[in-house]
């Protein structure tokens, strides 16, 4: 027998996708499987800092992509 998976029951084990969300202008927040992973703070043109999952500062980054990166990969 053949058990078909939901696609969020598979996201939810899946821990290396990561979801963003802005939830304010210029404030983003990140998830991977349902756990808070950190959060990302526009600060001016091109700046943003990234902070970890207890609101550490991780770094202050050029591009957004680069300040979820920083996020990420200390997620394994």
């Amino acid at each position: 027998m053949t058990m078909a998976q939901s696609v969020a029951a598979r996201y939810q084990e899946d821990r290396s996708i990561t979801t963003w969300h802005e939830v304010d202008s210029g404030f983003w927040v990140g998830s991977a499987a349902g756990e808070f992973v950190g959060s990302v703070e526009r600060l001016g043109r091109a700046r943003y800092v990234a902070r970890d999952e207890v609101s550490r500062a991780l770094g202050e980054f050029v591009g957004l992509r680069h300040a979820r990166n920083a996020i990420v990969a200390r997620h394994p």
